[in-house]
């Protein structure tokens, strides 16, 4: 029921900035030892309600910022934002502003700049995009009360120093006020090498180039079902060398406290943990482009052998496995070689002190 005071229209509009919920990718609703909590911490009005048994969305306190989008390590999570992009000289420049700059509705203008993601950043990165046109409001007394109005600009340092480890053009941010941001959205101003031209300078020194048509595209690449729930490492270009190779996540594997449970094996959500089984032997693998950061690995790991860090290299790429067999229950298992357990004779759960009071 529409409240009362508040028109169809207005009713409509906030619930088309609600968020989608994907309850099939929320690591909250995939384990129920989750300690995820993004989109709780990540929501300035708290519009998001967490408790034991569920995670709801108070729709009334939401207001459509899309921080929590940002957040969520899964894409389970999902506003539509409009991406608009001006081609000039070979280059494509994606335009984003703030609804809170002033600038007046119907411009595509989006929530909140912080909103956007990694996942979008690297879409719109391979899209072509690497230089981004931002106008934003006054993040510091904004109402959708983000709390740090240099998130994005941290975010694209933090990527921009993967993309150059990987020979890969870094993503400028150039800002600017509300009256050029809508100049050049509309097409009245151009950039050229980093300075604004006067459309008739433009026209003017494009006509001895022969370059005198302008483009404008407006594409959806960050709106792909495909692309919302990839980890962001697998939509980066593969490095050259995984030596000191830096990823958005990367699992870090400590063999010395692992027991070779294999619980964060059966359990991670996209693979990024693998057992594998050759003749030579068995090992665990470590693909940190396929992990979200949603922190499973760590939540079900009772010896803290593992843990997901950001922006960082893989410790272990493989850790090698020892076969044994149990001298107690008569059961093979295998622990990382170089584990605690590794000269011990009990397989993981004989070994665990409350199993032994219970066995004698």
């Amino acid at each position: 029921m529409t409240p009362v005071g508040t028109s169809l229209a207005d009713t409509v509009e906030q619930e088309l900035r609600l968020p989608d919920i994907d309850p099939d990718y929320c690591a909250y609703a995939a384990f129920d030892r989750a300690s995820c909590r993004a989109c709780v911490d990540a929501c300035p009005p708290n519009a998001w309600v967490l408790s034991d048994e569920s995670l709801g969305l108070d729709t009334e306190a939401c207001n459509g910022c899309g921080l929590c989008v940002q957040a969520c390590p899964t894409g389970a999570l999902h506003i539509e934002f409009p991406w608009v992009i001006r081609h000039f000289s070979g280059k494509a420049l994606a335009l984003f502003a703030c609804e809170h700059t002033g600038i007046p509705a119907g411009n595509d203008l989006i929530p909140c700049i912080h909103a956007l993601g990694i996942r979008q950043l690297v879409v719109m990165h391979t899209a072509g995009v690497t230089n981004l046109l931002i106008a934003q409001g006054d993040c510091d007394n904004c109402p959708v009360a983000c709390d740090s109005s240099q998130r994005l600009t941290r975010l694209i340092e933090e990527l921009n120093q993967i993309l150059v480890q990987r020979h890969q053009a870094p993503i400028k941010i150039l800002a600017y006020s509300n009256t050029v941001w809508q100049k050049i959205y509309r097409q009245e101003e151009i950039i050229s090498q980093g300075t604004l031209l006067k459309r008739r300078a433009f026209m003017g020194g494009a006509a001895s180039t022969g370059n005198t048509q302008q483009q404008m595209v407006v594409l959806d690449p960050l709106n792909r079902n495909e692309c919302r729930t990839v980890p962001p490492g697998a939509l980066l270009p593969d490095p050259a060398s995984e030596a000191n190779c830096l990823w958005p996540w990367a699992p870090q594997l400590d063999p010395d406290n692992c027991i070779g449970c294999d619980a964060c094996i059966k359990l991670c959500p996209t693979d990024a943990l693998q057992s594998h089984d050759t003749e030579e032997g068995s090992s665990y693998l470590v693909q940190a482009k396929y992990c979200t950061g949603c922190n499973i690995c760590a939540d079900v790991c009772m010896e803290d052998a593992i843990r997901p860090l950001a922006w960082s290299p893989i410790t272990h790429h493989s850790v090698s496995l020892i076969e044994k067999q149990c001298t107690n229950c008569g059961n093979p298992y295998h622990v990382p070689d170089g584990s605690s357990l590794a000269d011990a004779n009990k397989c993981p759960v004989c070994n665990r002190p409350a199993h032994q009071s219970l066995s004698a």
